[in-house]
């Protein structure tokens, strides 16, 4: 129901997929911005690795579907790790920058928006209502930094176990292997992001919801989590694998379409997750409110008014 609640909710709010589309492209010219000094050194490493082992053969349609997975993989993976070389011999201190830049700026950028999502949401799910992307931006930026800024650190651990298990599957080699890799290459990336996100699925939500601080939020968050925790990682898991599988069948250019829809469905599953797991009723249209089997936790009478 996780899975059902959470399209019908995006497909009520469509018109976030496009707004956070919007500061999603506006995070990236920041980032633009701050690698500009190192622009052209950059874009040559880049050139490089992507020329040495023909990238531009795998970035065609379908191109990622079959036993060319494989051999794509490894291309890929290939020249990420020459750039990075290319990077580090030219100076030790751009490549932390870029580092920073990439895996810390980016990140926290995109978890304010996260966090706006999820508080516009919330605001559909509790009375029907809509509010601007901006005005909420502005509204929610001393709860929406600070956890952007620790989810960011919080999660480095497992994004450096999905990065280390996609680089390993592509250090095998047999026959019998290639004809599975098709399959790993979807499982287990989907495997470890679902389970990155049943950790940290209810840490925004219990913030918005329950009006908590950052540190506060996550226990909350936590344990709404793990009331519904196999629901949670199958409901994200499916999402993943069809994200995958998609990309693979249909070409790695259907990441543009795919990508968009991606986030914003996240962040809304995530609410939809703590409203259920807290028992309390929710909008998942302008003409439906479902109210969910209660568990430890009930509506308070305060938590009346917002609903019509």
């Amino acid at each position: 129901m996780m899975f059902k609640n959470s399209f019908r909710l995006l497909s009520a709010n469509f018109d976030k997929v496009w707004k956070l589309l919007v500061y999603q492209l506006l995070s990236w010219a920041i980032v633009l911005a701050l690698l500009a000094p190192f622009y052209n050194t950059i874009l040559s490493c880049a050139r490089a690795s992507f020329e040495a082992h023909e990238l531009g053969k795998i970035f065609t349609s379908g191109t990622f579907y079959g036993l060319n997975v494989g051999y794509s993989l490894s291309s890929v993976c290939a020249a990420v790790i020459d750039f990075i070389k290319a990077i580090y011999a030219f100076s030790i201190g751009m490549g932390i920058y870029l580092l920073i830049v990439l895996f810390i700026v980016r990140p926290i950028l995109s978890n304010v928006g996260k966090y706006v999502v999820c508080e516009m949401t919330y605001g559909y799910m509790a009375s029907g209502s809509k509010h601007g992307f901006t005005s909420t931006l502005l509204r929610t930026l001393k709860n929406s930094l600070p956890f952007a800024c620790l989810k960011t650190l919080y999660v480095l651990p497992f994004d450096a176990l999905i990065i280390l298990s996609t680089f390993g599957l592509t250090y095998f080699n047999s026959d019998a292997y290639s004809y599975a890799m098709p399959f790993l290459i979807v499982l287990v990336p989907a495997i470890f992001l679902a389970f990155k996100e049943t950790f940290v699925a209810g840490w925004a939500p219990a913030m918005i919801v329950f009006d908590y601080n950052v540190v506060k939020g996550y226990p909350k968050g936590m344990k709404a989590c793990l009331r519904r925790g196999l629901r949670v990682y199958s409901t994200a898991f499916i999402i993943y694998l069809l994200a995958f599988v998609l990309s693979m069948v249909i070409g790695l250019y259907s990441l543009i379409i795919i990508l968009p829809i991606i986030f914003p469905l996240f962040d809304i599953f995530e609410m939809v997750m703590f409203f259920s797991s807290q028992g309390m009723r929710f909008y998942v249209d302008a003409d439906t409110i479902l109210a969910p089997q209660k568990l430890e936790e009930v509506d308070k009478i305060e938590d009346a008014k917002y609903l019509l």
